[in-house]
């Protein structure tokens, strides 16, 4: 019977350090390396915006904050659930779908946030910024780029 083979593009670098109490906070981190802001002030810009400890976040608060941090978003991709949600959230047309591998070819330089099913993660100059290794087969859903860094004032 046919095997398939997963490819998993791995992380270069784990990017900032994760609170050691945390998880689920692929929002928070993704944030952090892709604005160059320390974990603690990403940490808090979320938690005000909703986040709550060791869970995830919903899209349209998400996007929100990231948009208030600088970034635009660039696209949307493919017909998946969470990208129609996506495109019709935000009223915008879907481009086609794409593969993270063949994405990451397209992202070696500037700032981005990146999701795919439900996961989000940085990429800086070409290189994944995560935790964990992501396949290469994932169907990329969103893609935010770093236009103007946010100033920021955080106590």
């Amino acid at each position: 019977f046919p095997v398939t083979i997963m490819v998993i593009l791995k992380s270069a670098d784990n990017g900032v350090q994760r609170f050691p109490d945390e998880d689920k906070d692929c929002t928070v981190r993704a944030l952090a390396n892709a604005a160059g802001m320390p974990y603690k002030t990403a940490h808090s810009i979320l938690a005000r915006a909703g986040r709550q400890q060791r869970r995830g976040m919903t899209f349209t608060p998400l996007h929100k904050v990231y948009t208030r941090m600088g970034f635009k978003l660039k696209g949307v991709f493919g017909s998946t659930y969470e990208a129609r949600y996506i495109a019709g959230t935000l009223n915008v047309e879907p481009q086609q779908g794409v593969t993270l591998a063949r994405m990451m070819q397209r992202l070696q330089n500037g700032r981005y946030i990146v999701k795919i099913s439900g996961h989000v993660f940085a990429v800086v100059d070409g290189k994944m910024l995560d935790y964990y290794g992501n396949l290469a087969g994932s169907r990329v859903q969103a893609i935010w780029e770093l236009e103007q860094q946010a100033v920021i004032f955080d106590k």
